[in-house]
């Protein structure tokens, strides 16, 4: 992983420091640090001759914060050391610019950032939002080691509003990278928050993957928490339902202000996760005196409520207490169970299924196909490759924990990081290819929302479209996606800056162009599976499309100036859309008749018919006649059946009878609403004595 840091860039000579940045974003927005990190590189002179640097920003609409950026990349073959003095040297000139972008100086007048510098949609960013910006977050970022010697930033403050400092070192990184959740680890001492801890109590009998507790904290400690750590806090599902929705609920910001003291009876409270406790016990009780991995998988909206009232309107939180359900999951299993309790604790409040697509069966298949195709071996290489399909979170590196140093090293030859693919990077390559470049340029969290919805009720229509063929085509997709960002990062014309929108608009364009002027003719998907590569032809198209796309986001509309949020804007879309150009002859050469794609995903389709078929009759065959028993009479008990699902269950009990397979696709149906409602699977005896 050190070497991997340290030689990122080596392949781009003459881009090394921009591409160690996006290397660098990329892992912190694996890790959950981050999410839709913007880059905005400049260095300049700012007030009062002092020197001024920023490589990127992120807005956190979830926990109102604004992170920013400052990378340092060496590239020397031995890690440097970064010291006391060099730190304080580089988070100075962030600082700096951020001080200066605050107070206006860099929107107007003699030190204004040149428009078309991405640094400047940055400067005025913060200027106009400087008043709803609850903390800054300065990241260091380099490929050095940091020194022994170097203690913590104590935290500023800047135009009033609390900024915090953070060194990503190549260490931190590796620790980050090799920990079975992916995420760097997060550890709340309650002890700084309260004299003895979280008073609790045990709630669960304690297993090797399963411990909880109950406990009361105090609204001061949850918001103090919530100011310190952010939306790193939050589950994922959590965090994008906050960000839709906004950060305070009024009724409860009414409660604060008015009835603090109704606010353990009125409010229903939170529930976490962790991935270890400690727990002393003492006269007056148990107490957690610490938790690691610490996320609040629902009572996001509660909790960020507590810490906004607190700061805008300098609400007293001594009185409040929150009742708070704390499960401990083992890592390892963190990214199975930990979505799991977060749909099921969210079940009263208005959060679609979409929110909790990624435990849906579409992943489930296109994990599977994952693990079971392999992509042709391609450049003289001796064996074929897989497409790692990341269903959830950790998924890659928890596969290679147990593995031994040559098994691991196979692992990654046969699945390079490089054909990792997470379910946030399905959702922007299918949606750019759906022509929505400006949904996707809305960020990861908000554009797999809009994806889920499409694909949940594409699935409730025809679960048998998501097949094999596409498979295929999703990484067909993903191969076209990413070459466009290597295409565009090594034009001459680009300037840095806008590239995840550059990317998007030319892959949706390029769909569009095919669309409107060779109707009968379609992408040759499977012919850049079977490569793995786009031909030369495809490539100078794109490169082409790319150029004139720039000149169109780059130039805002309908009063805006700020180029990230116009490429959020249908308008935006229409514009590029409405950009006259033609495909070339050698692309159209290429393009294969819509009747033989068609014919593509038929034959996949019914592939996929027979095969979906079996599993379901072996599913029902597998389970047995006690496990349909014990369904139909749950069914029973609570009301739950129609007189055909009892019919279709009373035929499965019986021994000795064989569903159909019309019956057999019912039984899973019903198997799936009566599980949902509150089914306990039972200990299946005789299991296949059907």
């Amino acid at each position: 992983m050190l070497e991997r840091i340290a030689a990122c860039a080596v392949a781009e000579s003459n881009y090394r420091h921009a591409a160690f940045f996006e290397y660098c974003v990329q892992m912190l927005e694996d890790a959950e640090e981050v999410a839709d990190c913007e880059t905005s590189y400049f260095r300049g002179t700012g007030s009062g001759k002092r020197a001024i640097g920023v490589d990127g920003f992120a807005f956190d609409e979830a926990d109102g914060s604004a992170r920013l950026f400052f990378a340092v990349y060496g590239g020397e073959p031995e890690p440097e050391s970064l010291t006391q003095t060099s730190g304080k040297t580089y988070f100075g000139r962030l600082q700096a610019f951020c001080e200066d972008a605050v107070a206006g100086k860099l929107s107007s007048g003699s030190l204004a950032i040149e428009e078309s510098n991405p640094a400047s949609d940055l400067a005025r960013m913060l200027n106009q939002q400087k008043g709803a910006i609850s903390r800054f977050r300065f990241y260091l970022l380099a490929d050095a080691v940091m020194s022994s010697r170097i203690k913590d930033w104590p935290e500023a403050m800047i135009a009033g509003v609390p900024t915090e400092f953070h060194i990503w070192d190549i260490t931190r990184f590796q620790r980050a990278f090799e920990s079975k959740t992916g995420r760097d680890e997060l550890e709340v001492d309650f002890r700084e928050l309260s004299a003895n801890g979280l008073p609790c109590l045990g709630a669960s009998v304690e297993s090797d993957d399963y411990k909880a507790y109950l406990c009361v904290i105090s609204g001061r400690a949850l918001a103090d928490v919530y100011d310190r750590f952010g939306s790193r806090l939050l589950e994922g599902n959590v965090r994008s339902f906050l960000s839709a929705k906004g950060r305070v609920n009024k009724g409860i910001k009414q409660t604060i202000q008015a009835r603090p003291e109704m606010f353990f009876a009125f409010n229903n409270g939170i529930a976490c996760t962790a991935s270890k406790v400690e727990v002393v016990s003492s006269k007056g009780g148990q107490y957690i005196v610490s938790a690691s991995d610490l996320q609040i998988v629902n009572g996001g909206q509660t909790t960020a409520s507590l810490a906004a009232t607190r700061r805008s309107d300098r609400a007293s939180l001594e009185n409040i207490f929150v009742q708070m359900k704390l499960s401990v999951v083992p890592p390892e299993r963190s990214g199975q169970i930990i979505p799991e309790i977060s749909r099921f604790a969210n079940t009263q409040n208005r959060v679609s299924d979409a929110d909790f697509f990624s435990n849906h069966e579409f992943h489930q298949r296109l994990e599977q196909f994952s693990r079971r195709l392999w992509a042709p071996a391609v450049n003289g290489a001796q064996h074929g490759t897989q497409w790692f399909y990341e269903r959830a979170r950790g998924q890659y590196l928890n596969e290679q924990s147990k593995l031994s140093p040559s098994e691991k090293k196979r692992f990654v030859l046969q699945r390079p990081r490089t054909q990792l693919i997470a379910k946030t990077d399905l959702a922007k390559v299918e949606n750019a290819w759906r022509q929505l470049p400006h949904v996707v340029s809305l960020g990861a969290q908000k554009n797999f929302l809009s994806f889920s919805s499409f694909a949940t009720q594409a699935w409730d229509k025809n679960p048998s479209e998501f097949n094999e063929e596409y498979f295929k085509r999703v990484i067909a997709k993903t191969i076209l996606f990413r070459q466009t960002e290597l295409i565009v990062f090594k034009q001459p014309w680009y300037q840095g800056g806008y590239r995840a929108n550059i990317v998007a608009y030319a892959v949706a364009k390029l769909s569009q162009m095919i669309e409107v002027q060779a109707p009968s003719k379609a992408l040759d998907m499977r012919g850049i599976w079977n490569r793995q590569e786009l031909s030369h032809a495809l490539r100078s198209e794109i490169a082409h499309i790319a150029r004139a796309v720039v000149d169109v986001i780059t130039s805002p509309e309908g009063g805006l100036q700020n180029v990230t949020e116009w490429c959020k804007k249908e308008l935006c879309w229409r514009r590029v859309a409405a950009i006259e150009m033609e495909l070339s002859k050698a692309v159209r050469v290429e393009l294969i008749d819509r009747d033989e794609e068609l014919q593509q995903k038929k034959d996949a389709k019914a592939d996929q018919d027979i095969e979906s078929s079996i599993a379901v009759e072996t599913l029902v065959f597998t389970l047995g006649t006690e496990y349909w028993r014990e369904m139909r009479e749950f069914g029973r008990k609570e009301l739950l059946l129609s007189p055909d699902d009892d019919g279709i269950l009373k035929a499965a009990a019986t021994p000795g009878k064989i569903p159909s397979e019309k019956q057999c696709k019912r039984l899973v149906q019903i198997k799936a609403r009566l599980e949902g409602e509150g089914f306990t699977p039972p200990i299946v005896r005789g299991a296949g004595a059907v």
